[in-house]
């Protein structure tokens, strides 16, 4: 019997975890399709509670596409057309001809074989798959109603809120548990959920002493500090930051306004199409309304104050971190009087901020020197040729590796959401004295998933070859003040792709009998490239230093300079700003003077 099938393949999607088309039904009539039509099912890919309109988010569709590139089947068996794919028509037709040119038949319960050689069967298929679209887009357009009416009925749509639990109702009404702020679960669809203030005492006091902090002038920082000396945590079990603090304090929750659609991502239609929705006293608040909006206007103002630098400005932007506490460092601009103002990557941790060390001496590095040693060393290792091969046998290399990784995550990914789905039923059915294990189980379920997910987002994230990269640099030369400001966003998303962290370190230096702060950097190219980390010198990053400048001059000149000339070098018509480098210079013991009038050379 084997000998005389083909092997195939069953592919399973379910939109959502409430659909009659379940994949146990999917999965017994695609058994039959390939008994009566003599396929041998080889692999099942599974995609749970994943839309079909969005094919890139679908892991298991993006690994049967791969499969079926090399070769490893003869034809998909699906339950109907719409579970392969809910995309437009010209989308769609993308895999259809990837799975032609493979020899790849596509195999449905109801449609039977779909014929891509004839124009009729053309036709068919087309018809079909914009009736799958369409009904996709009205799908939408109920999903979207059905979510505004409970809306504008108090019912809450959307997940945790720092400092309120979540009562939990069951379809009769009746109250069935109340879940904390930081415990993750999600509901079953008929039940509702209403915020509460929370058990944790400490996290509502919190709440109400942001609000009054920003309302008596105090910053946005003060906040953050004073809530992590509070030794709290956000709902995510991480630090407070500007952006969680800000996102906090703009959240009307906290005065007892259900606010619907802000985070609206659905793809035909969204909640906030007709405008946002705010309903008045949904919950219980924690502020009063009259507060939270003199809030609001306090941040409104403060926020017209201060603009964002341009796109392209900080080339490094993300990649510069400190050696010392290990926090970014960011773009900053010092002016003084008289002078042009002058850009640093700056080491801004402040106290009781995430991360930060006392001992930290906040190195400060000059954003055009850091930039332009960069830029001459990505061209320096990435242009030559023997990089450009090694660049590729390394990324070959790695993606074997990964790849292999992704296949057994995915296959993780699959059977996981099949164990989700079946405690989802369970707990819906479940008594009250199972319900706590249950939903505790479900929750270890869930990270888990995210976890996987993550890893499968982030397993292709540094396998590119890099060929932008390489060809952005070097169609713009090495000085940085040359490129025009669009070409500065080029080049920076190059540097992202090619650099993976530069760090900077201040440390003391002496030279004779002078001690002087000098910074040292490493700058870590991508991993594939295989270069081993470069070491920045100070020169590279670090202020001006003239009264070395002015050593290296003498000590290079055949003849003794005298004050005049020094002067000359270093752009002074203030021959007491010169004489003051100059003897600093001699306390280093890199140059003397000969006589009274006879200049300086070299010790």
């Amino acid at each position: 019997m084997i000998a005389t099938t083909k092997p195939a393949v069953g592919y399973i999607r379910m939109s959502t975890d409430r659909q009659e088309n379940s994949p146990d039904r999917q999965r017994r009539e695609i058994k039959a399709l390939a008994d009566r039509e003599g396929y041998r099912i080889t692999k099942w890919y599974e995609d749970h509670g994943l839309t079909g309109t969005e094919s890139a988010n679908r892991p298991e569709f993006q690994s049967l596409l791969r499969d079926a590139e090399r070769g490893r089947f003869e034809a998909i068996l699906l339950h109907e057309q719409s579970r392969f794919s809910r995309e437009d028509i010209f989308d769609v037709m993308a895999h259809w001809r990837l799975l032609r040119e493979a020899g790849v038949e596509i195999v449905t319960c109801q449609r039977g074989r779909l014929r891509f050689d004839d124009l009729g069967g053309i036709i068919t298929a087309i018809i079909d798959q914009h009736g799958a679209r369409e009904e996709s887009i009205k799908l939408a357009g109920r999903v979207v109603s059905g979510q505004r009416t409970r809306a504008l009925q108090g019912k809450r749509i959307g997940g945790t809120v720092f400092g309120y639990d979540r009562q939990l109702y069951d379809d009769s009404g009746e109250p069935v548990q109340r879940i904390s702020f930081r415990q993750k679960f999600r509901k079953p669809a008929t039940w509702r959920s209403e915020l509460v203030p929370s058990d944790e005492h400490a996290a509502v006091e919190a709440v109400q002493w942001m609000f009054e902090a920003i309302q008596s002038g105090e910053s946005i920082g003060y906040v953050v500090r004073g809530l992590n000396e509070r030794d709290l945590r956000t709902a995510a079990d991480k630090a407070f930051t500007f952006n969680s603090v800000i996102g906090m304090l703009r959240n009307p929750a906290y005065a007892g306004i259900l606010r619907v659609g802000k985070y609206s991502r659905a793809k035909f239609c969204r909640l906030d199409d007709e405008g946002l929705i705010f309903v008045d006293d949904a919950h219980e608040a924690i502020i009063d309304p009259d507060l939270f909006h003199a809030v609001q206007a306090i941040l409104d103002r403060r926020k017209s104050k201060h603009r964002r630098a341009a796109s392209g400005k900080y080339l490094l932007s993300g990649l510069v971190r400190c050696g010392h506490c290990e926090n970014r460092m960011h773009g900053v601009e010092r002016k003084s009087r008289g002078k042009s103002p002058q850009l640093f990557y700056q080491c801004c941790n402040a106290p009781l901020a995430p991360g930060y060390d006392a001992d930290c001496p906040h190195p400060a590095a000059r954003v055009d020197r850091l930039e332009a040693f960069v830029i001459k060393t990505m061209r320096e290792f990435l242009l030559s040729t023997k990089a450009a091969e090694r660049i590729k046998a390394t990324i070959n290399r790695t993606k074997t590796k990964r790849s292999k990784q992704v296949s057994s995550d995915e296959r993780k990914l699959a059977a996981l959401r099949q164990k989700i789905e079946r405690g989802s039923e369970n707990l819906a059915l479940a008594e009250r004295e199972d319900f706590a294990a249950i939903s505790k189980l479900l929750n270890q379920w869930r990270e888990e998933e995210s976890a996987i997910i993550e890893r499968i987002e982030n397993a292709n994230k540094h396998l590119e070859p890099l060929p932008e990269a390489i060809d952005v640099i070097q169609q713009y030369g090495a000085l940085v003040e040359r490129l025009h400001n669009a070409d500065r966003v080029k080049l920076a998303h190059a540097i992202s792709l090619t650099v993976a962290s530069i760090t900077i370190e201040s440390r003391t230096a002496q030279t004779g009998d002078i001690e002087h702060p000098e910074l040292v950097g490493t700058l870590q190219l991508h991993e594939s490239l295989a270069i081993k980390p470069i070491i920045i010198p100070d020169a590279a990053i670090g202020r001006r230093k003239i009264w070395r400048e002015i050593a290296d001059l003498i000590r290079q000149s055949k003849q003794p300079l005298h004050l005049k000339e020094i002067c000359q070098h270093i752009s002074t018509t203030d021959a007491s700003h010169a004489a003051y480098h100059i003897r600093r210079a001699e306390a280093a013991g890199l140059i003397k003077k000969i006589g009274h009038q006879g200049g300086w050379v070299k010790t």
